[in-house]
């Protein structure tokens, strides 16, 4: 292209005796179809050259550039659609695998609780690594310019480096059935192969059988967490606050710490000498309350002034407060 107007500059130059910007402004006016009509070529010469180096070949080429373009472009969407265009990022976070059953629903719902957490992930760009959206990312995901895929298998070196592991800030291990245990043995092979490659970012794993934590733990995983798939702020939790993953999970349990409900009445007393209270006299540690109307409140403020008609309290195998035992200590205060 540069050739045919270098050359059609000259001719302009050589047959129509136009000065240099005069043969430049009217090879680019013609090329472009614009054709103001303030110079043209009058010889015979001139209009030779202008039909076999502009009409024939240049426009010829010009639009086929043109069309290369945008095919170029609409392949490069298309192939970033369906998971098969090789992602440059860093200090993202890659996920692996995704959950069989409903996995564009649970994924939005854990990116939506990553997004709005106080730990500073609300740009934070998200890959997830799988084969099981080959034909893109389910409409709850597509629109989301923090969201990619890339398609591919966490056995093969090459998707781990597309998926840029190597850089990533946080590694998460997604169990693909969550009440499969061979689904864990995955997840160790998982572990050993992306710490084989140096990587010491931390990696959140999934683990179904609770007799396997101990292995991935020495495989190498920072933090591990059962597949609640109706949860998945526990995902969230591990990534962004790590070690609050474990204490929610034995939360969930009935062994160790518990959260209790404890039904009292409690008539216009400061929250934080409430807390000191119940904490001197060994009854656990509250945790929120149950106003007059029965709504639960989580973490008030120390200083705020509150009526209950219960309270919420978390307590361990030794601490054996009762509903009795608390209102009798509240009457004190």
């Amino acid at each position: 292209m540069l050739i045919l107007i270098g050359l059609h500059v000259v001719s302009m130059i050589s047959f129509e005796h136009l000065g240099l910007g005069e043969a430049i402004w009217l090879t680019f006016t013609t090329i472009t179809t614009t054709g103001y009509g303030d110079f043209s070529a009058k010889t015979t010469a001139g209009r030779a050259s202008t039909i076999v180096l502009i009409y024939l070949s240049g426009i010829f080429l010009l639009t086929q550039a043109g069309g290369a373009f945008f095919e170029f472009r609409i392949l490069r969407r298309e192939r970033k659609r369906r998971g098969e265009w090789r992602w440059d990022m860093r200090d993202h976070i890659v996920f692996v695998n995704a959950p069989a059953d409903e996995p564009g629903d649970y994924l939005r719902r854990l990116l939506d609780q990553l997004h709005r957490s106080h730990a500073n992930f609300a740009n934070v760009p998200s890959l997830i690594l799988t084969e099981a959206f080959p034909d893109g990312l389910p409409p709850d995901l597509e629109d989301d310019p923090l969201i990619v895929q890339l398609k591919g298998r966490f056995d093969d070196p090459a998707a781990l480096e597309a998926a840029g592991v190597d850089s990533a800030r946080v590694l998460v291990i997604l169990a693909e059935q969550e009440g499969e245990r061979l689904s864990d043995s995955r997840t160790f092979d998982i572990i050993h192969r992306l710490r084989d490659r140096g990587i010491t970012a931390r990696i959140v794993a999934e683990c179904v059988d609770d007799m396997n934590r101990e292995r991935l733990k020495r495989a190498g995983a920072s933090a591990i967490v059962r597949p609640l798939r109706g949860y998945p702020e526990m995902i969230v939790r591990a990534i962004v606050a790590p070690g609050t993953e474990w204490i929610i999970e034995r939360l969930f349990s009935s062994e160790g710490d518990e959260c209790l409900r404890f039904d009292v009445t409690v008539r216009d007393l400061i929250w934080s000498e409430i807390v000191l209270t119940v904490l001197k006299a060994n009854f656990g540690t509250l945790v929120g309350y149950a106003d007059p109307q029965g709504q639960p409140h989580s973490n008030p403020p120390p200083h705020a002034m509150i009526s209950a008609t219960a309270l919420f309290v978390l307590v361990d195998e030794t601490q054996k407060p009762t509903s009795a035992s608390l209102q009798k200590l509240l009457d004190r205060v």
